[in-house]
């Protein structure tokens, strides 16, 4: 079950955003339960840190003594680095602002006076969350530093790692390409067994790989990997082969 929580100060705003959601979990295929939905951000705040997987739909904008929709989020992340942070605001430019705060968000939904287009946008949002969940059910993530942000990336769907600079990485994914400050050996040390180190530059997914030939690899994504002589024999007994 995946948890829903729902913040925005303005009371009429926050009724459409709720109902929009109770009516796309009714025919979502995974189990969704609107937790909360509320105008204060403290409620939130208090039902953080349960372990359990959670999307947040915030309000950037809130007006509170305390919180506005970026110190919320910082919260949340506190105690929730895996949770889908959702943001809905009136002003595109905050999504920029956002990544200064390395926050890792999901999604971001414009307010519009098109309520069709605005339930379009939350209900994609929600389709994503579904995507997200249940092509890795098992929510298997690993944290990753970039210039601008903390990224968390499904180890599934990690293909190779490779040394790209000094401290300095590149993560390729079964549907990007990105960058990533660190050490491979420290990334690699985070990651299941099945991650294999071809040279001392280049880490794979043994899951990913789709041929083997003499000193090379062929990765599912078409990728070809150079594998040094005191690996290939280990290599090829983890891959199976003699």
């Amino acid at each position: 079950m995946t948890k829903i929580f729902i913040c925005d100060d303005q009371p009429t705003h926050l009724g459409a955003v709720k109902k929009i959601v109770e009516n796309g979990i009714l025919f979502a295929e995974h189990p969704f339960n609107i937790e909360l939905a509320t105008t204060d951000p403290n409620e939130i705040v208090q039902h953080l840190g349960n372990n359990e997987m959670a999307v947040y739909f915030l309000d950037i904008d809130l007006n509170h003594e305390e919180y506005d929709g970026l110190k919320l989020a910082m919260k949340i992340r506190e105690k929730d680095p895996f949770g889908f942070l959702i943001f809905i605001t009136s002003h595109l430019e905050f999504g920029m602002v956002t990544f200064e705060y390395k926050l890792g968000a999901f999604d971001y939904i414009m307010k519009t006076p098109d309520l069709e287009l605005f339930k379009e946008r939350i209900l994609a949002a929600l389709r994503a969350v579904v995507e997200r969940t249940t092509t890795n059910s098992e929510v298997n993530r690993i944290k990753l530093k970039t210039d601008y942000e903390d990224r968390y990336l499904s180890v599934e769907d990690l293909i190779m790692l490779e040394i790209v600079g000094n401290h300095r990485l590149q993560i390729t994914t079964k549907d990007q390409v990105t960058e990533c400050n660190g050490t491979l050996k420290k990334v690699k040390s985070e990651l299941p067994n099945y991650f294999f180190s071809c040279n001392r530059g280049i880490v794979i997914n043994l899951k990913e790989v789709a041929a083997q030939k003499l000193e090379t690899v062929v990765m599912t994504n078409g990728s070809i990997v150079q594998c040094s002589g005191r690996q290939m024999k280990e290599l090829k007994k983890r891959l199976g082969k003699t």
